[in-house]
């Protein structure tokens, strides 16, 4: 079985959220939820300006599954992190213990009082029940279908690289030495790693994770 993950490569991405779109038309995600954003780093001091992807790392060691008292989060044989919603008893657990700040709980909430025709269309997609926790996927139904997920697909920086990390012909596994994780002192082992141009400061991205721990809004620039 292929094991599963994804490189960001910030030198590449602009900023142009069309990752965030896709994700959005793929999975339906309701109003307030977002399975991955893009957030926008200023190194003023360098007069440089940096855009990054950020959703689920979808570790090997996931705190969010340890913290379920119903096992309702699982690996998928590819490594991907999911939820059952029909072990998920909405404790909260998850959500507090994920040192990354991604998961969300669903209200249920819609955007309209009728669905759209492309919503009713993509409905298959759409298995989120709410007070249930949400987080990327990767898409893995698409992955399934042999696809890519939607955000790498749509990226047209190519700041995205998604495959088998074991297949040492696949472009992510040459990449993969070039990488590395967001939060190392963690020790979560996630799939989801990233290239860093030398200009910017590792403390930056911190910055970013411990601002969503405080349980405050980003927006955008930081």
């Amino acid at each position: 079985m292929a094991r599963y993950g994804m490189i960001v490569d910030v030198g590449r991405c602009t900023g142009c959220m069309t990752c965030v779109v896709a994700c959005k038309h793929e999975n339906l995600t309701e109003p307030g939820v977002w399975h991955n954003r893009v957030f926008e780093l200023q190194i003023a001091a360098m007069n440089y300006i940096a855009h990054f992807w950020y959703g689920c790392m979808h570790c090997d060691n996931p705190p969010c599954a340890k913290a379920c008292p119903e096992q309702a989060i699982y690996k998928h044989p590819g490594g991907i992190v999911l939820v059952d919603d029909g072990k998920c008893r909405e404790r909260g657990e998850c959500v507090r213990a994920c040192p990354y700040k991604v998961m969300h709980v669903r209200s249920g909430q819609a955007y309209f009082d009728r669905r759209l025709p492309f919503e009713l269309a993509r409905a298959g997609n759409e298995s989120e029940p709410s007070g249930k926790p949400a987080m990327c996927t990767l898409c893995v139904h698409r992955i399934e279908e042999g696809r890519e997920p939607a955000c790498v697909e749509g990226c047209p920086s190519k700041a995205l690289t998604f495959g088998d990390l074991d297949d040492r012909e696949s472009l992510i596994a040459k990449k993969v030495l070039k990488s590395e994780p967001l939060l190392p002192l963690e020790v979560t082992n996630p799939r989801v790693l990233y290239i860093i141009p030398q200009i910017i400061p590792k403390e930056r991205f911190v910055s970013v994770i411990n601002t969503l721990r405080q349980g405050k809004s980003i927006e955008g620039k930081i």
